[in-house]
């Protein structure tokens, strides 16, 4: 099972917002550049989180986007579910093979308990807890571009 690329590059991309607490605006170009992908594919990608509440945007000479919440309240789930959606991930068959088991049938009930379980994991790792768990674990990954000389304290957006 893996997510979509849009599910890792959007979570990349608030982690990079979080981890620079002393800024509030970020454009697509610069998180683009920073991750290694296309602009006009972060555009989407963050239009897709501004629509669900996750960043804002703002235009003008000083626009861009910027954490839409607390980086407390945005889990790994939120940002999963803007790009995975709620279907589960297995889909039995039954009625082209003529099953019956219905709400007895093993194999489904086990997909839909990982699934139950993975989504609690995911629910349980806000966006704040990654940053706080990378400067303790010995500092951010290079491609943030914070200083480890000065560990970057938790963003939260203003409500």
């Amino acid at each position: 099972m893996r997510y979509a690329q849009s599910t890792e590059t959007a979570i990349d991309s608030i982690f990079f917002m979080a981890a620079h607490p002393e800024r509030q605006d970020f454009s697509v170009e610069e998180i683009a550049a920073a991750q290694k992908v296309s602009s006009s594919y972060l555009a989407k990608i963050f239009q897709q989180l501004a629509k669900a509440g996750l960043l804002r945007s703002h235009r003008g000479a000083k626009g861009g986007y910027q954490i839409g919440r607390s980086t407390r309240e945005i889990t790994l789930w939120d940002v999963a579910l803007v790009f995975e959606g709620s279907s589960p991930m297995y889909e039995c068959n039954a009625t082209a093979k003529s099953c019956t088991l219905g709400p007895k049938c093993l194999i489904v009930n086990t997909f839909r308990e990982a699934e139950k379980r993975m989504q609690e994991v995911l629910q349980g790792v806000s966006i704040e807890d990654l940053v706080k768990k990378v400067q303790e674990n010995g500092g951010h990954p290079a491609w943030v571009g914070v200083s480890e000389a000065q560990p970057a304290p938790v963003a939260a957006a203003k409500d």
